[in-house]
């Protein structure tokens, strides 16, 4: 049985603090446009499943993340499937109070989160910062509920800005996902 929200507390870092990436996965972790259309781009069918949506308590880094003193968010947690195949967990996280685009966000059900933002001119991003995530990680027993084998496995995130609207979005690429191939 998975707790949500699924801990992604890793050591973040700039990408510039592992070089010895490869190209493949530089290219997966760095990509500075939608995920969602890189994903797609690969693979015939494309989906979400909504694993979790629902407010939760921001951790202090999370809150310094998105420069907030909100203590809840919204925590929505998918995975992005390929061909029926999970390929990435995401989790994004939006902080409790009213604004009309947070409204937008919150209301999506499955459709992808890139498929909305990316769409909006007035769309910024923070630097992605990277993460390995180890065999022992809370992360893998989500991948062995999803019948994966345990491997290290890599991630990334940033904080939008979309109008008045921060939100922080982290990705990890599961075993099996075109960054390992």
């Amino acid at each position: 049985m998975i707790t949500f929200p699924v801990s992604l507390a890793a050591n973040w870092q700039p990408a510039s603090a592992f070089p010895d990436l490869t190209q493949q996965q530089q290219s997966w972790l760095l990509e500075a446009g939608s995920l969602t259309a890189k994903l797609k781009s690969h693979c015939q069918a494309f989906s979400v499943k909504v694993l979790n949506e629902a407010p939760f308590d921001l951790t202090c880094e999370q809150q310094a993340l998105l420069n907030t003193p909100l203590s809840q968010a919204l925590n929505r947690e998918v995975l992005l499937l390929c061909d029926g195949k999970p390929m990435v967990y995401a989790q994004s996280w939006l902080p409790a109070d009213d604004t009309l685009k947070k409204q937008q966000l919150l209301s999506m059900g499955t459709r992808p989160l890139g498929d909305v933002i990316f769409q909006d001119p007035s769309l910024s991003r923070t630097e992605i910062e990277v993460a390995e995530f180890s065999q022992q990680h809370a992360i893998q027993a989500l991948t062995a509920e999803i019948g994966y084998s345990s491997q290290a496995l890599w991630g990334r995130r940033s904080v939008f800005s979309l109008s008045n609207a921060h939100f922080l979005v982290a990705e990890v690429f599961l075993p099996g996902a075109y960054i390992y191939l």
